[in-house]
């Protein structure tokens, strides 16, 4: 099942992409935990998939986490991964870091995406909806 992140004002989408599967955000969160504490991330590894959203309040502490695991994983090498991410996995053939490991169903780089997405939540005070 695909795991599509949005942000809605009333009834009209604002902006959204598809991050791939569930299994995929699993993975994400699982490679993080891996390489660095997860406690010290809660808003992104403790929230649950299945909770519907981040809100607005969440959204700033949510941008931080981001900013701070990409910049650790800039400093870590790439690696592959078994049954994650294979929409995506063309984009891992040169890449140089850990960081540029992570992309959406669109090719974008995961964290570049969610950032800009707690951005626009931000600025509208509109949640993160997972759908």
């Amino acid at each position: 099942m695909s795991l599509y992140l949005t942000i809605f004002d009333g009834e009209e989408e604002i902006t959204g992409w598809v991050f791939g599967r569930y299994s995929d955000l699993g993975c994400f969160r699982d490679t993080i935990a891996e390489v660095l504490k997860q406690d010290d991330y809660p808003i992104l590894m403790q929230h649950s998939d299945s909770d519907g959203e981040w809100t607005p309040a969440e959204l700033p502490g949510l941008r931080r986490e981001l900013v701070a695991i990409g910049e650790h994983f800039k400093q870590l090498p790439p690696r592959s991964f078994q049954s994650a991410f294979e929409h995506t996995a063309e984009y891992r053939d040169k890449v140089g870091s850990l960081y540029d490991c992570f992309h959406n169903v669109d090719g974008e780089n995961v964290f570049e995406a969610l950032i800009a997405l707690c951005d626009e939540g931000i600025r509208r005070l509109r949640p993160i909806s997972f759908q």
